[in-house]
């Protein structure tokens, strides 16, 4: 893989859940999302948006060495607590902010690999805070991620 392979599967898994969003009006936005209990679809598209931001700031972090998420505990990390956490945060956003801040995080991400050379997104262990590539971490928090969260907005 190299950057324009990454740069097609973030624009071709992000498509659908483009599509699905764009399908639904605030109502249905609001409505339960299938498969996941307590939340609705603007909470996994805000979700969606929170991890395609935070993917955003580890490549922008790689390129400026400013760690993205400096907690010293990263052994406490739990995904659910964090999940727990982000559905928190954003639960009383307004549906047209959700669809606009999903929107954001997504031309930011794009414009975040654009701008990184090859050795920033495939080097391994580019900074004392990323194990792997950022290429890993930003597959990790879009393209795999939205696979898994098309079908909670449909």
């Amino acid at each position: 893989m190299d950057k324009t392979d990454l740069l097609d599967a973030l624009r071709a898994t992000h498509a659908p859940i483009e599509a699905a969003a764009a399908a639904l009006d605030d109502e249905a936005l609001l409505a339960p999302a299938p498969g996941l209990d307590g939340w609705t679809r603007k909470d996994v598209l805000a979700h969606v948006e929170w991890c395609t931001r935070y993917a955003a700031d580890v490549v922008e972090g790689v390129r400026t060495g400013v760690d993205p998420d400096p907690d010293p505990d990263d052994a406490a990390w739990d995904v659910d607590v964090e999940n727990a956490r982000i559905l928190e945060e954003n639960r009383d956003r307004a549906a047209a902010d959700v669809r606009a801040g999903e929107a954001a995080s997504f031309a930011r991400l794009l414009a975040a690999v654009e701008g990184a050379s090859e050795d920033e997104l495939f080097r391994p262990d580019p900074q004392p805070w990323l194990e792997g590539t950022a290429a890993e971490e930003v597959e990790g928090n879009s393209t795999l991620h939205y696979r898994e969260h098309v079908s909670h907005l449909r």
